[in-house]
């Protein structure tokens, strides 16, 4: 599916939940008065415009009341499972290029990446269930990973 097909999708969906809104909000106009639901005279639909869905999608996407993830400190944990495993488990604010970055710092290091999740919502959080070291010879120590990750999200020194 290309992007312009999901976006089309979300659209039809939304416009879909706004119709929804106001076919409830209508039933709940015309229930009769000595009904148990009364409806409020402070209710009112949200029923924004289409060229305001979009803005209206992004606010509740992105609030800006959530908490800064810059105000939290950057973590990286790293711990070494049998054979040349390793699980990484990564957390730092959001930087352009941290992404970029921080695969291109795994792959200097030699670590074939077999599962991860990566997340982009406020802050950058890497989660690598299973990657193995695949240059043979010297074994990288968790610190050493530990501090090459630090050093990709420019966060030079800190251990």
């Amino acid at each position: 599916m290309d992007r312009a097909s999901i976006l089309g999708d979300a659209i039809d969906y939304l416009k879909e939940l706004l119709q929804r809104i106001n076919d409830l909000h209508n039933e709940l106009e015309s229930t009769p008065p000595g009904s148990v639901l009364q409806p409020s005279a402070s209710f009112h639909p949200l029923t924004p415009t289409l060229p305001t869905l979009p803005c209206r999608v992004k606010e509740e996407l992105c609030p800006s009341n959530l908490s800064s993830p810059s105000a939290q400190p950057a973590r990286v944990e790293v711990r070494v499972r049998e054979g040349r495993a390793v699980n990484i488990h990564m957390f730092c604010s959001r930087k352009p290029g941290l992404l970029l970055s921080t695969m291109r710092a795994l792959d200097n290091l030699g670590l074939d990446i077999q599962q991860a999740v990566i997340s982009c919502f406020n802050g950058f959080a890497l989660d690598v269930f299973r990657a193995e070291q695949s240059k043979e010879g010297q074994e990288i120590l968790p610190e050493q990973i530990k501090a090459v990750l630090l050093d990709s999200a420019g966060l030079h020194g800190v251990v």
